[in-house]
């Protein structure tokens, strides 16, 4: 941050906090120049923090980095945008991300009063003047949410960019103007920003201590009544209501057509924000099919091949080494409209974060039972090309960093919240 933008986010800074009552001998000097005169006279405000994550993905990591957040400074309290996990953490929660689950442009536009609400409901609490505003990933609300945070004054943290790098570079300017302080979890990503000419620091992927595998593949079995002689197919139909509704039937059915060639065992991994209720909509009377829940990342660890709605979901599997299909299905209009703007050939993560398609997708009109069947039976037809899959998918461990994301990420928060307080920028 040069000394313009430093002292930009200074003013802003200081137009939130002149709207709360200030003790007359304090002058604005001392409030913003003194940290610790900041630090006394305002802790019980300056400690709180707003923070915004509108998926089940970005509800863990940001349950990650609240943990880690007060670590580093136990009085700092939060509210905000989330789920089970933030919650846990402690978050006073606004809203549910079960509430927000909308998947596509026309899913969005039919929800559109209630999106209002919220964002009237998250503008008041800018108003009330948190410390900062931490953002995880959902750019569509939280780049929204940024702009209103710095017309108000309130500092905004990026945690878990857009992906401008796929949608086109126009939204690189909203960046610009009201993130003041941007942490990316690829390094393409820091490298990315740097071609615009906006500082973004690299803290590695959340998600590789949340993958620790602490249980072994006998006791996972065991506990899910899952046949020890039977290799695992595993269903992964997203975390959003309307994606399952989607692609599990599809799912469901091609593991039916499967197992007439393939010995194998069919295993759904439940979103744990989502009904049981709505699973067992689309599994047959009389199914072996299993229903695994809260153990999804064991799933794919011990999972011979995958069927994965696309999202975090296909690196996740990547990462745990899993071959997998991965299946895209969206509203006409969205897909659409994606396709006007989608910068890059290929959707799955997983493959984007290797830098080539590895594991075959199927978008739209692509999904189809047969479709689905052939492409998951190669991976128990094909040894070679089973063998040939894994050994790409080796490579996205050391593409996402070592442990400690969040960690790295609350040390970098801490100390840009420090540097506001006394004036400075740690931008």
């Amino acid at each position: 941050m040069d000394k313009e933008d430093a002292g930009d986010v200074k003013k802003k800074w200081w137009k939130c906090f002149s709207r709360r009552k200030i003790h007359p001998e304090l002058s604005q000097e001392a409030i913003i120049g003194n940290g610790s005169i900041m630090q006394n006279t305002f802790a019980p405000i300056e400690k709180k923090i707003l923070i915004i994550a509108g998926e089940a993905s970005g509800d863990r990591h940001a349950a990650d980095l609240v943990r880690e957040l007060k670590a580093c400074d136990p009085q700092l309290q939060f509210s905000g945008i989330g789920g089970d996990a933030m919650r846990q953490e402690g978050v006073q929660l606004l809203y549910h991300i079960s509430q927000l689950a909308f998947l596509g442009l026309t899913e969005v536009i039919k929800h559109l009063p209630f999106i209002r609400k919220v964002t009237k409901t998250v503008q008041s609490e800018l108003k009330n003047g948190p410390g900062a505003v931490i953002l995880v990933d959902y750019p569509g609300f939280n780049l929204r949410v940024a702009r209103i945070a710095r017309e108000i004054g309130v500092p905004v943290v990026y945690y878990i960019s857009p992906q401008l790098w796929a949608w086109g570079e126009k939204r690189v300017e909203k960046i610009r103007r009201y993130v003041d302080l941007m942490l990316v979890i690829f390094q393409f990503e820091k490298t990315f920003y740097e071609k615009h000419g906006i500082t973004a620091h690299f803290v590695g992927h959340p998600l590789v201590e949340q993958l620790r595998i602490g249980k072994s593949e006998a006791e996972f079995r065991r506990q899910n009544s899952i046949p020890e002689d039977l290799p695992i197919l595993a269903l992964l139909p997203g975390s959003r209501e309307m994606e399952v509704r989607n692609l599990l039937p599809v799912m469901v059915q091609a593991a039916g057509e499967l197992r007439k060639a393939v010995r194998c065992v069919a295993v759904i991994g439940r979103a744990s924000q989502l009904p049981q209720s709505l699973y067992d909509e689309y599994i047959p009377a009389g199914s072996d099919i299993r229903l695994v829940n809260s153990q999804t990342p064991l799933l794919m660890r011990y999972a011979y091949a995958a069927m994965v709605a696309s999202g975090t979901a296909t690196l996740e599997t990547g990462y745990l080494q899993t071959p997998m299909v991965v299946l895209y299905s969206v509203s006409p209009l969205t897909y659409w409209l994606g396709r006007m703007l989608v910068k890059i050939d290929t959707i799955a993560l997983a493959n984007i974060v290797m830098g080539k398609k590895v594991v075959p997708e199927l978008i739209q009109k692509d999904i189809s039972v047969e479709k689905v069947r052939a492409a998951v039976e190669r991976f128990f037809s094909d040894p070679a090309y089973y063998r040939s899959v894994k050994e790409e998918l080796k490579r996205i461990p050391a593409l996402l960093g070592a442990e400690g994301a969040s960690r790295r990420a609350a040390e970098r928060i801490v100390a840009f919240l420090q540097s506001l307080g006394s004036g400075g920028s740690e931008k």
